[in-house]
């Protein structure tokens, strides 16, 4: 099954930077393992973990965007 992969709630902020990505398309990955970097509006750091386990089919941000809680950062596989 796809399962959307979206940016959690770090901190009281209405935007985050998406620093760097740990992981690829087609990567399997696991729940709790890291798959970016955010930084916070004060110049701060945050790691955005994977809340499911499976395979990542779709990425659909990239290194430098702006997101909001929410927002949708790529699709996963939970059935690989």
């Amino acid at each position: 099954m796809l399962s959307a992969i979206k940016m959690p709630k770090l901190h009281d902020i209405d935007e985050y930077k998406i620093v760097r990505f740990h992981h690829e398309i087609g990567d399997i990955v696991k729940k709790g393992d890291i798959f970016l970097d955010a930084e916070l509006e004060d110049g701060t750091f945050r790691p955005v973990c994977f809340y499911l386990s499976g395979k990542i089919t779709e990425i659909i941000v990239s290194a430098g965007a702006y997101v909001r809680e929410d927002s949708l950062l790529g699709v996963m596989n939970d059935e690989y």
